[in-house]
């Protein structure tokens, strides 16, 4: 009878706990939700180019979006793309102050390559260069596909059959635009002369945009009537002299055809809002991922815009072609070129 009457009071006092609990029969148990804080990100521009250059507004709409949609607190900083030691301190402390630090830009590669490893517990997703860090996210895009395909369109709508391209800084991710562009032009018109020129050596041609126009006016003078630009805020520049001229300009990183609408043959898009948001919300999610990673035409990195502003100049013609070299990229059917061939034209 001892242990039934111990029983019996412990029965007494469980039954008094869920009483004063609030627990009682048939009424669930609601656990407590665990507190979270908004995840802490910081974007490292290149430099001071939100406002003036697609690349890094497609950056800026990526964590804006992401900020009002996952409700991350959002630091954005301008780096000093020719002050390496000026940024390095600025990436130091985004890692002492955030969760995640995301950059973009081949300029920002080696600075990043000495901090990260520093910060072991800090997350950090870097655009458009191949890091191998166990803490980093290294997001590329197959710009050389996408380069192909306005490469083909260019070769098709040109009539003088010479196409330019004018590049912000003579590096291999600039390259590999270049050796994609030249190779799409090729598949459609073998006969084209591309003209094929670089801004500046360094990082420091994205911002010269009276250069740019200096030599969009002199290819367009040469008989060029289609330029390809991937050159930062410098394209401006070729856009101001395309329509001057009334001649066609190719556009890059984001869809630039409202820009001049009859002047912009068509853009080569890359999905970098996308990808920006992809990274944030895994990491809020608890799976970021590190390791390389590339996005081209088959899984929608890369591409070319059609929309009602540059339709008109795309006949159902061209548009066929190039929808059939796309599919021909996805089968394997075409490999594109990566590397330039030397000497250039």
């Amino acid at each position: 009878m001892k242990s039934l009457s111990v029983l019996s009071k412990y029965l007494f006092l469980a039954f008094g706990l869920l009483l004063i609990c609030g627990c009682g029969r048939g009424q669930d148990v609601i656990p407590p939700e665990p507190s979270s804080t908004p995840l802490r990100v910081t974007m490292i521009y290149p430099s001071d180019c939100v406002g003036s250059a697609a690349y890094c507004d497609a950056f800026h709409i990526g964590v804006r979006t992401a900020e009002g949609e996952l409700g991350i607190t959002l630091t954005e900083v301008n780096g000093m793309e020719n002050d390496p030691a000026a940024t390095e301190m600025l990436i130091r402390d985004a890692a002492q102050n955030s969760e995640l630090v995301l950059t973009a830009g081949y300029q920002m590669g080696d600075v990043l390559a000495r901090v990260a490893p520093e910060f072991p517990d800090v997350k950090f997703a870097i655009f458009d260069v191949v890091l191998d860090i166990p803490n980093v996210a290294s997001v590329n895009y197959k710009s050389n596909e996408g380069s192909f395909l306005v490469g083909a369109i260019a070769g098709l709508k040109s009539e003088s059959s010479k196409i330019g391209y004018i590049g912000g800084a003579d590096v291999p991710l600039l390259q590999e635009f270049e050796a994609g562009y030249v190779a799409g032009i090729h598949a459609v018109n073998p006969e084209a002369k591309i003209t094929i020129e670089y801004i500046s050596k360094d990082a420091t041609g994205f911002g010269q945009p009276e250069k740019a126009k200096e030599l969009a006016l002199a290819q367009y003078a040469g008989g060029v009537d289609v330029i390809y630009v991937a050159a930062g805020g410098s394209g401006q520049g070729v856009l101001e002299a395309a329509q001057e001229q009334q001649k066609f300009i190719i556009w890059v990183d984001s869809n630039g055809n409202h820009l001049a609408p009859g002047i912009v043959l068509t853009s080569m898009t890359k999905e970098i809002p996308t990808s920006v948001q992809r990274i944030i919300g895994e990491t809020a999610e608890g799976n970021f991922m590190a390791g390389i990673r590339y996005f081209g035409i088959a899984d929608g990195g890369v591409n070319y815009a059609v929309d009602e502003h540059n339709q008109p100049l795309l006949s159902d013609d061209i548009i066929a072609t190039v929808e059939s070299l796309k599919a021909k990229i996805i089968a394997g059917e075409i490999v594109v070129p990566d590397t330039i061939s030397l000497p250039r034209e």
